[in-house]
């Protein structure tokens, strides 16, 4: 046995010694973006040699890779994957002297050859918080293609402008659908009863077409929140005063809810913008999470005065302790909801519901075994949940973030926690601004952990050896 173990180390200190040289003499030229390329599944790429490109030839391959990189950021991408994809397909071209700037809500290219005028062109990213699993992975599957085949400028154009313009992979109503059974199983997952969780979907229904409606009028998203959490609000309220509910129910229900309203890209992005170098990145999306949060204060403080005169099972919903299987069944039947939600075609449902059922195992192992908080058993969770999905994605050919976002509202999103400090907060319950920083915590510990899991699981599979040719080979669209 010696002798394989031998080998297997030998090749393992190969390739590291073999990545460090290559980044040494890419950091050692300052006229190429490829660095940027170190540790993703480009980093091992031989890229054709560089060239000169004419102002008209340069500008066609500008316009590509920024309509590439918005279709990327609508579709739900990462920064630095659309930062990758961008350098990755400009270097197959033999384009180099190129400077990328993606801050805020811009995407902005230079290719600035020596002693020649600058080529600079930019492009408004558009909404932050948009997703669309199976054209996520349609489109990833296409910047791999380009780079693993050369494919020609020409029949990429083609490609994207024909992907674009593709219909979505469900029609609206069985995305809501989708939303739907996320929302009772949410319901299940906050102590909800079957009743419970019976009437969760229907309220979710309502007031995502109220938002939906407003936002068609042009009204700012501010506003659209806290509208939306009002009618939340209020329905619940209607829903306990007939007695059709009782307080902890409607509390449970409103909890819920409160997780699909949650922008959940915003919270995973802005710490992987954060870790990751995109200061303004991160900075701009911090705002967004901050004013949804004020939103939805907002909202609750409209039908708050609703509350002081309830149950106080109305104010609060407490975790009770869920047998095991069931809160595994919900957690995977709610991935399987949220996949769909988010336009997540049939071959990456079974992924979610793995990355779901192994994240609410690991929380509910750190927080019952191990007696850790609930940050603390969210970050383990999340941070296992991450390995994962960048394990699994790449060989499953469906990106890891379209594993990992799933899985995530499917079984460690503080939906009751965030409610409840939230009210607690705008009623002035004593303790609530402890709870609201705990809570926060959780929050937090969600990017934290993602991204640390994304970064284990992806040096793995590139200890591995996987190279994007492989990954275009077979690779179905999820």
């Amino acid at each position: 046995m010696a002798e394989p173990v031998r080998r297997v180390l030998s090749r393992v200190r190969s390739r590291a010694h073999a990545r460090q040289a290559r980044l040494d003499r890419l950091r050692q030229n300052e006229g190429t973006l490829l660095d940027r390329l170190y540790g993703t599944a480009y980093e091992s790429v031989s890229f054709p040699p560089p060239r000169d490109f004419e102002d008209g030839q340069a500008a066609e391959v500008l316009r590509f890779v920024l309509h590439l990189g918005r279709e990327l950021f609508l579709a739900g991408s990462s920064t630095r994957d659309i930062q990758t994809a961008v350098v990755a397909v400009t270097a197959t071209w033999g384009m180099q002297n190129l400077e990328v700037d993606i801050s805020g809500r811009s995407l902005q290219v230079q290719y600035a050859p020596p002693r020649r005028a600058p080529v600079v062109m930019l492009i408004v990213l558009g909404s932050e918080d948009t997703r669309d699993l199976s054209r996520l992975t349609a489109l990833e599957r296409l910047t791999v293609r380009i780079v693993a085949t050369r494919l020609a400028p020409a029949d990429a154009r083609a490609d994207l402008d024909r992907l674009v313009a593709a219909p979505t992979r469900w029609p609206w109503w069985f995305t809501l659908g989708g939303g739907a059974v996320l929302a009772a199983m949410l319901c299940v997952l906050a102590s909800g009863t079957a009743r419970a969780a019976l009437l969760s979907p229907l309220l979710f229904l309502v007031t995502n077409r109220a938002a939906w409606a407003l936002s068609r009028t042009g009204l700012p998203s501010f506003y659209v929140t806290a509208v939306q959490t009002s009618l939340l609000m209020a329905g619940a309220m209607a829903l306990i005063d007939f007695g059709v509910l009782s307080g902890r129910e409607g509390a449970s229900l409103v909890a819920a809810n409160v997780i699909l309203i949650l922008p959940i890209l915003t919270v995973v992005s802005l710490t992987e913008d954060a870790i990751d170098g995109f200061r303004s990145m991160a900075a701009a999306r911090s705002v967004s999470l901050l004013l949804f949060f004020a939103a939805l204060a907002g909202g609750i403080l409209t039908v708050a005065f609703l509350l002081r005169g309830l149950d106080g099972d109305a104010r609060d919903t407490t975790l009770a302790a869920l047998p095991v299987w069931l809160t595994l069944v919900t957690s995977g039947i709610g991935a399987l909801g949220n996949a769909v939600f988010m336009g997540g075609g049939p071959r990456l449902v079974p992924w979610a519901i793995a990355a779901a059922l192994v994240g609410a195992g690991v929380k509910m192992f750190g927080m019952a075994q191990l007696d850790w908080s609930a940050p603390l058993a969210t970050g383990l969770a999340t941070t296992v949940m991450g390995a994962v999905s960048a394990a699994i994605g790449p060989p499953a050919g469906v990106p890891a973030r379209a594993v990992l976002i799933p899985g995530i509202a499917g079984s460690v999103l503080p939906g009751p926690d965030l409610y409840r400090s939230v009210l607690q907060l705008v009623l002035g319950v004593p303790g609530a601004h402890q709870y609201v920083v705990t809570t926060l915590a959780s929050v937090a510990a969600i990017g934290v952990g993602a991204v640390l899991g994304s970064l284990l699981g992806a040096g793995g599979e590139r200890m591995r050896g996987r190279r994007p040719e492989a990954r275009a080979s077979g690779a179905a669209v999820g």
